[in-house]
């Protein structure tokens, strides 16, 4: 087409026929600029469509990232109501010497696990690159970029600390009165070979000595209080977020 005009105007130029040629001139120019301007609307629109795509990317990444810490935060819970009850238990014993047929070992072991517990890892991986990369801007509905937003700022990363600190002395106790060998036949790995099971690694009397000094112990209850009320707050606190999760979830997914 261009070379059409070009033709044309040479043609009238040489006929001398200014005034056509002028129209001529013009009618190049406007094809140019339509040109251009088809030429710009294709490249916004081939813009739109790669980020639509990467936003469509990212949310798929978001829902998987939230679906495995609603998993991880289901464990938390499920831990943390065996260790409440552990503590409930202890607590009873400490109190009124309320033993119920337990046996010294099963004291023993339940006061170790009530001060274990890991803490809560979210998955902010996909977050996090959406913000390090400054894409955070991807998500084009400003109402599900706020939620986001709000969700994985909101996470409460300071309670694992705190909630550590409060079992920390429990821990010091444990570690004090209980010997080596038990705390291997409970914690180690399965990975570890020839690990005795619990039961077979005091004697009776081992495991009542154990236990007489653990109830005698200063300020015991206290410390078996104080974090068996730890593990009713993460309870709560870790049903609170996985709520929190499950709704932003079905939110992304209905986006």
């Amino acid at each position: 087409m261009i070379k059409f005009f070009r033709q044309i105007r040479y043609k009238l130029m040489s006929e001398n026929k200014t005034g056509k040629y002028f129209k001529y001139a013009i009618g190049e120019i406007v094809l140019v600029v339509i040109g251009i301007l088809i030429a710009l609307q294709i490249n916004t629109w081939n813009q739109g469509r790669l980020s639509k795509k990467m936003e469509h990317n990212y949310i798929n990444r978001l829902i998987e990232d939230l679906v495995a810490d609603t998993t991880m935060i289901s464990n938390q819970i499920m831990q943390s109501k065996i260790r409440f009850e552990y503590g409930t238990a202890l607590d009873s014993m400490i109190r009124i010497g309320n033993r119920q047929q337990i046996s010294a070992v099963e004291v023993i072991e339940a006061s170790q696990n009530i001060g274990r517990l890991w803490l809560p890892q979210y998955n902010a991986n996909t977050y996090n690159d959406l913000i390090n990369t400054g894409n955070f801007s991807i998500i084009s509905d400003p109402v599900i970029a706020d939620d986001i937003r709000g969700h994985y700022t909101s996470l409460p990363y300071s309670w694992n600390d705190i909630f550590d600190q409060r079992m920390e002395e429990l821990r010091r106790i444990m570690v004090e009165l209980i010997p080596l060998k038990f705390h291997v036949a409970v914690i180690a790995p399965k990975s570890m070979p020839e690990i005795p099971k619990p039961e077979s690694v005091l004697s009776e009397e081992e495991a009542n000595a154990i236990v007489e000094n653990m109830m005698a112990y200063p300020k015991i209850e206290f410390y078996v209080k104080n974090v068996t009320r730890g593990h009713i707050f993460h309870i709560g606190l870790m049903e609170d977020v996985k709520e929190a999760t499950t709704v932003l979830i079905n939110d992304l997914k209905n986006y």
